[in-house]
């Protein structure tokens, strides 16, 4: 009788360790070719990227056969207008095996990130705009 429960609690445990590992286990890649691989294959991983502002990626796997990745807003660096958006995410849907930045196609990503970026362009444009009306009406 205790041969039977040892062996059921090894299965338990082995299943368990298999359940974890497919299901919730993510890579954590510490360079960008790491991070492409998984994106290639859409497997589980994150990843930090430090340029201008600091992104985490994670990868959370296959969505509607589209690979589905999650951008985290971490800092902003010296662009402060954007310092309000950190700790925003939003979701990119990607085609499966190709492999871009994922806010690098904002049409295919949804969240508070998303609109916070969109916001930042549009301001950005408009204070274009006004600063150069004089050229632009020259051209016209």
């Amino acid at each position: 009788m205790e041969k039977k429960v040892l062996v059921g609690i090894i299965i338990g445990l082995i299943v368990l360790g298999a359940g974890y590992w497919f299901f919730f286990y993510t890579k954590t890649c510490t360079d960008q070719n790491c991070f492409n691989n998984a994106l290639g294959k859409c497997s589980r991983a994150s990843y930090i990227a430090e340029k201008n502002m600091t992104f985490e990626y994670e990868i959370i796997g296959v969505r509607d056969k589209r690979c589905a990745v999650n951008v985290e807003l971490l800092s902003v660096g010296v662009n402060t207008e954007a310092e309000e958006l950190v700790g925003t995410e939003m979701r990119c849907s990607l085609l499966k095996g190709v492999i871009i930045s994922p806010e690098s196609d904002i049409n295919n990503c949804h969240g508070l990130l998303k609109e916070g970026l969109q916001d930042l362009i549009i301001s950005k444009m408009h204070e274009y705009i006004v600063q150069n009306l004089d050229r632009i009406n020259a051209e016209i």
